[in-house]
């Protein structure tokens, strides 16, 4: 019997998770479980963007923690959501995969999440430039609003990069 657990995103925000057992031989040949890896990319790589708009939000506007504090909690948060979701998402492909995953698909299946959430978050980032202006990344430290967008989506996708190799490395079944 595998456990697997759903995460399902509803307008407004809304997280539903639903947790089944269901057995190996269902999981193959239900066309349900072939899910493809953009679906996949999707659905982490919004639920990453998600977690980051909240931490940066409740960081700025509700603790207002600034200096060298706020940047160590911003490492600890972005990385360890982003290191959950890639697991998360490499074992949904190898799921879907009759419990069988190569070390490229796996690397495929997380840089394509890592790619989403890069983009996804530059994009909040901008957006949250455009409603509160420079003062938020001057808080952040930063003094070059193309450094900042640079440092965001081509870190993310880079360190994104190296946890999927290394997750993959540890999922790969074949």
């Amino acid at each position: 019997m595998i456990e697997r657990i759903e995460l399902a995103f509803y307008p407004m925000f809304a997280v539903k998770l639903r947790y089944t057992r269901v057995s190996r031989a269902t999981m193959r040949s239900t066309p349900e479980a072939r899910v493809p890896t953009m679906k996949i990319a999707l659905k982490y790589g919004i639920a990453v963007t998600l977690i980051i708009a909240a931490w940066v939000a409740l960081k700025h506007f509700v603790i207002h923690l600034q200096g060298p504090t706020a940047q160590l909690t911003d490492v600890a948060v972005f990385n360890l959501t982003a290191i959950l979701a890639l697991g998360l998402g490499i074992r949904e492909k190898r799921m879907a995969n009759g419990d069988r995953l190569t070390f490229l698909q796996g690397l495929g299946t997380g840089m394509s999440i890592a790619i989403t959430y890069a983009i996804l978050t530059s994009l909040y980032f901008a957006l949250l430039l455009k409603v509160i202006g420079p003062k938020l990344m001057q808080q952040a430290g930063e003094t070059s609003v193309v450094q900042a967008f640079i440092g965001v989506s081509v870190g993310f996708a880079l360190f994104g990069a190296i946890f999927s190799a290394l997750i993959s490395l540890v999922l790969r079944k074949s």
